[in-house]
């Protein structure tokens, strides 16, 4: 799993990645938008091209963590999906949901493609 916001490790919410073992930091390909969603949480967008490179870690979540203790602590405005990182191998995070109604405003940050850089400048 992909994580590139608050459940990465230092993050407000790592304690939801349970005991999963880190298996890498690296970044995305560079086909992504990178939002700060109404300023609490970040969203990827996939853009194709003229996309950023956003950070974020890979953990080998067991399914049930998944399930019962990451998805149901995500925010609205993300849904389960598949990106493409760096390596060109693909991950499961969490990416922008589609047409959702009651989406607070985005902000696009791809230009620091970090949430901790964006953290860091609030």
């Amino acid at each position: 799993m992909f994580l590139n916001g608050t459940a990465m490790s230092g993050g407000a919410d790592h304690h939801l990645v349970g005991g999963a073992p880190l298996v890498a930091r690296t970044k995305t390909a560079p086909r992504y938008r990178f939002h700060a969603v109404g300023g609490k949480y970040p969203a990827l967008e996939d853009v194709g091209e003229g996309g950023a490179a956003v950070e974020g870690e890979v953990y080998d979540l067991p399914y049930e963590q998944l399930r019962e203790v990451l998805l149901p602590g995500e925010p609205d405005g993300l849904e389960l999906g598949v990106v493409e990182l760096a390596d060109g191998s693909g991950s499961l995070a969490m990416v922008l949901r589609r047409e959702y109604p009651r989406l607070p405003p985005l902000e696009d940050i791809s230009e620091l493609a970090s949430w901790r850089s964006y953290q860091e400048k609030q």
